[in-house]
């Protein structure tokens, strides 16, 4: 059964470890959230975990809650834990997955040359990369191995993967789209 106070209450009572108002709270703003981070990721068993994940974090800290508008602090979290989810993994999958379907399809001749010449420029790319950063790049890219895995593989932490693949993604990014507008140029002129 929900109880039926305002938030402020509400959260007054979860700081006190009230369990009921720990409830009401998440039945109240569960599917909410879910839909915000949903919209977000487009994965929807992993925006359930993020939520929960949310709700752990909330009920974890509750003695230690400093907040004046529970609505707005957790859809702050929520919107945290789906971009930090994102930075972590899709991002870069997201951005080379329409490059990886067409390097499997390599039986019509544009392609071909296309994904030969893709394939060069990311290798070329590598190569300007310090050792460990292209080594980071070219597990993600070639064995498509998560930031954890690499992490595990490298005996480094997750954090310095992130942060390495994503400064390498960066310097990528203008190269490929520079390279996609000279083939679009070249091909529809």
């Amino acid at each position: 059964m929900d109880l039926p106070y305002p938030d402020a209450r509400l959260l007054e009572m979860l700081v006190e470890g009230d369990r009921l108002a720990f409830e009401t709270i998440y039945r109240k703003y569960w599917f909410p959230l879910f839909n915000s981070v949903f919209k977000r990721i487009k994965d929807k068993q992993k925006a359930e975990d993020l939520v929960q994940e949310v709700f752990f974090k909330l009920w974890r800290n509750k003695e230690k809650l400093s907040v004046d508008n529970l609505e707005a602090y957790l859809r702050t979290a929520a919107r945290y834990e789906a971009i930090n989810y994102l930075s972590r993994t899709k991002i870069s999958y997201q951005f080379f997955e329409p490059f990886h379907e067409i390097l499997q399809d390599r039986d019509q001749p544009d392609l071909q040359l296309f994904s030969k010449d893709l394939l060069d420029l990311i290798h070329s790319f590598a190569k300007t990369l310090p050792e460990k950063r292209r080594q980071i790049f070219l597990l993600h890219i070639q064995s498509r191995l998560s930031t954890k895995e690499i992490a595990e593989k490298l005996g480094i932490s997750q954090k310095t993967v992130q942060n390495q693949l994503g400064t390498a993604l960066n310097e990528l990014k203008p190269r490929i789209l520079q390279f996609v507008a000279a083939l679009i140029t070249t091909h529809y002129s």
